[in-house]
């Protein structure tokens, strides 16, 4: 079956051994896994990451039908504790609209990575299964 940015996939998004799941389009998990990769450098958890005004946290929220990622983002203080400061959107096609914390360049980093990614897996898978269907012998 081919896959488009809009089909809707499991996204694991919990911290090391946790298993809860969350769906959403493929294009928006490449880019929430973008994410986690800087998340991975920065702190080397899955939802924290250093900003250039402190240090934060996604939370994941509600699933959306139509496969957006959505989530809340909390500033993290020097005692350890948090507050909400922000929110998170990340359109079913992979764009992020909204990101608290995150600089533009990481969004963009995260966005043409996560495209990237998207045309090396699934593209030309699409494209060879096209190109064997077509086949008809005469």
């Amino acid at each position: 079956m081919p896959v488009d940015g809009n089909t809707i996939t499991m996204y694991n998004i919990g911290n090391k051994g946790e298993k809860d799941m969350y769906k959403c389009s493929v294009k928006a998990q490449l880019v929430m896994d973008q994410i986690r990769s800087r998340c991975q450098e920065d702190t080397q958890t899955n939802n924290k990451w250093r900003g250039r005004s402190g240090n934060y946290m996604y939370i994941m929220g509600r699933e959306n039908a139509d496969g957006k990622a959505t989530g809340v983002v909390h500033k993290i203080a020097e005692d350890g504790s948090h507050k909400l400061c922000g929110s998170f959107k990340i359109m079913s096609d992979g764009i992020i609209t909204r990101f608290t914390g995150l600089s533009k360049a990481d969004w963009n980093n995260a966005m043409r990575s996560a495209e990237a990614e998207y045309k090396s897996k699934y593209e030309t898978a699409t494209t060879e299964t096209t190109a064997t269907t077509q086949k008809v012998a005469v």
